[in-house]
Formats: structure tokens, C-alpha cells, sequence
């Protein structure tokens, strides 16, 4: 079954991530694409071929009777509209990360897929990756006994220039940036989150907006931890750390050498292990030079969502939990001090 797929936003991420993955896929056809720059629309048509419809405004893509889903690869500050929008249209959605700026975007795009019976995946592509689903499947079959803390540690450079240096469209630099590391803690340690406590700054890069690092510690239900530690002014010298520890084990993993080390406690063992993710293939690289893995994969777990029904790996319900982890820390950095879950929650944050 050919899926026809809309991208609404054909940007440089649009299309390095999203179209060029979709035009590695099977029985999957592009068939209009937005962009209200005239060069991204024809650099759209480049990849595809002249029968790509596009359009300036992406309003107009959800006219195209054709269209089975859509993928929203708009700013941060367009997700909700776009996405109730297409809901309302009768597609399926893949809308990027973060589903929404506040938890009542997350809530009403979330009711308009209900009310669609139409597939709502967000963009949380390191759930697919290779390196994770491996990290995941050994915490869930006991490798590190009971999980405790996790942790993050990422030293890069700055974000890509743009729209992504506005604190207004993106939400803020932890939305923006670090709500991966954050789905990835929610997903692992699966339990909820209580409570944030986070200290951050502009400390180097003065003359932008967003925050130039951060340190994050979010306490879920048990007494599970997890941590997040990042700069963005350091352009050279790092890979992106995350590991986690429980009362039986360790597992240590870098992002960009695809590489996991695990570590039993007793009987003591070590196993030391490269990661083979064919997202390679893709060779897309983010702002700092590095390779994005687990979009393909994505792509093709929502395509086949699609066709049957499946519940995504990266659902609503999971977005909305990781943006409200986000708006604590960032809420905590401007207050000077712990909030809870509930506060965001709620909207008394």
C-alpha cells in the first residue's frame, strides 16, 4: 500500500532529514511539499522530480486530495496549528519535536488525533536509533537490575543559525534542543516525573537569546534521577554521553561513535560493543556536524503506523510528558528553584 505523504515545511530540515529519508523508503510517494522560500521549494522539486506539487503556504498542501498523512517540519510556534489542522483534513501526522509550546497545545492536538482516528507521531527519532533500542531492550531484560540514575552529558557547538536562536519560536533552548535527552530519560527509566531542578545561563554566546548551557536534574516516582548537562559553546572535543545505572549493572554509550559499554556488577562482567545503525546510510548532519541517526527508521515506523493502526513508539501522550519535563527545567532556571510536574501541568507554573 503507497502511503502519499504532504511535507509541510521544506526547509533545510525538511528536506535533509525527512524527504531525502522518504525517498529511500518503499511504496511511500512525496507528493506536495511547502516552503515559503522559492529556493527550498525548488531544491524540493530537484530531489523529487517536476511532479512535486508545491506551495508557498502549507495550507494549501492539505488541500491535495491525494494526501494519506503529512509530516509537520514547521518552526516550533506552528506545530499546533499545522497539526489540528491536518488532523481536521483527515491525515495522519508526524509532527516534529516539541509537540507543542505549552501542555495545552500538547492536549488539543492530541484530542484532534482522537477525533481524527488518525496516527500522532512526534519526532523523537533517538528512540529509533540503533544505539538506544539497544540500550533499551537491555535495561527492560534486567541487565542493570533495578534502574536508579541516568545521565546526559553533551559539550558541542552552537545551534544552527535562525529561527532556532529565538527564544519566541522555539520555546527555549531545552524544548528545542534537549527534549531528545529528555524523551530518552522518560522512555528509559518509565516512570513518571515529579519534580525539576535546574540551573542555567547566557553565559559565552551573549549575543543570542537562548541559554548557552545548563545543568537539569529531574526526580521521577521512586526516587529514579536523571541528569543533563549541556553547553553549546564548545564547539570541538566531545561526543554526546548517556548512560544509566541500576543495583545490578552499567551501560555507557556515545552518541556519535555508535559505541556501548556494559559493565555487570556481579558476577562482574564487561562488554564493550560498536552499534551498527543503517540510518547511516542518510549521512544527514545536524547544526554542530554530526550525524542525526534514527530518522529513516522513524520514517518508516510511522508509514507502517499508518497502514495498520499501530500505536507509535514516540506517541502523544509521551510528547506531552516530555514537554512538560522541559517547561519545568526552563521554568526552574528563570524561578531559582525546584517545580513540580504538577505545576506545569496544571498551568500554575
Amino acid at each position: 500500500m503507497t502511503i502519499n505523504i504532504g511535507l509541510l515545511g521544506a526547509g533545510w530540515f525538511g528536506r535533509e532529514a525527512h524527504l531525502k529519508n522518504l525517498l529511500r523508503l518503499p511504496d511511500v510517494e512525496v507528493v506536495a511539499v511547502s516552503s515559503r522560500s522559492a529556493e527550498s521549494r525548488a531544491a524540493a522539486t530537484e530531489l523529487t522530480g517536476d511532479q512535486l506539487q508545491t506551495f508557498e503556504d502549507w495550507r494549501d498542501v492539505l488541500q491535495v486530495d491525494a494526501l494519506d498523512a503529512v509530516i509537520v517540519a514547521l518552526t516550533n510556534d506552528q506545530h499546533h496549528e499545522a497539526a489540528v489542522a491536518a488532523f481536521a483534513a483527515g491525515k495522519h501526522v508526524l509532527c516534529e519535536k516539541p509537540l507543542g509550546l505549552t501542555i495545552a497545545e500538547c492536549d488539543e492536538i492530541i484530542a484532534a488525533s482522537q477525533a481524527a482516528g488518525k496516527v500522532l507521531q512526534i519526532g523523537h527519532e533517538m528512540r529509533h536509533q540503533g544505539l538506544y533500542q539497544r540500550m533499551k531492550s537491555m535495561v527492560e531484560g534486567g541487565d542493570v537490575g533495578d534502574p536508579r540514575i541516568m545521565w546526559c552529558r553533551e559539550y558541542r557547538g552552537p545551534m544552527r543559525p535562525g529561527w532556532r536562536s529565538s527564544e519566541e519560536i522555539t520555546g527555549g533552548m531545552l524544548l528545542e534542543k534537549n527534549c531528545h535527552h529528555f524523551d530518552l530519560f522518560n522512555w528509559m527509566l518509565d516512570t513518571p516525573p515529579v519534580r525539576v531542578s535546574a540551573f542555567g545561563g547566557t553565559d559565552v554566546l551573549t549575543d543570542r537569546e537562548l541559554l548557552d548551557n545548563a545543568q537539569v536534574l529531574v526526580e521521577y516516582e521512586g526516587g529514579r534521577r536523571a541528569v543533563l548537562e549541556i553547553c553549546l559553546f564548545a564547539p570541538t572535543g566531545g561526543d554526546c554521553e548517556i548512560g544509566i545505572v541500576g543495583s545490578g549493572g552499567r551501560i555507557d554509550t556515545k552518541n556519535q561513535a555508535i559505541h556501548l559499554e556494559y559493565h555487570r556488577f556481579d558476577p562482574a562482567e564487561h562488554i564493550s560493543e560498536q552499534v551498527p545503525d543503517p540510518d547511516d546510510e542518510a549521512g544527514f548532519k545536524d547544526a554542530s556536524g554530526r550525524v542525526d541517526r534514527g530518522i529513516k527508521a522513524e520514517l518508516a515506523h510511522f508509514l507502517n503506523c499508518c497502514r495498520t493502526g499501530a500505536k507509535p513508539l514516540n506517541d502523544g501522550e509521551s510528547a506531552r510528558m516530555n514537554v512538560a519535563v522541559c517547561l519545568a527545567a526552563q521554568e526552574s532556571i528563570r524561578r531559582g528553584g525546584v517545580v513540580t510536574i504538577a505545576e506545569v501541568m496544571n498551568g500554575t507554573a
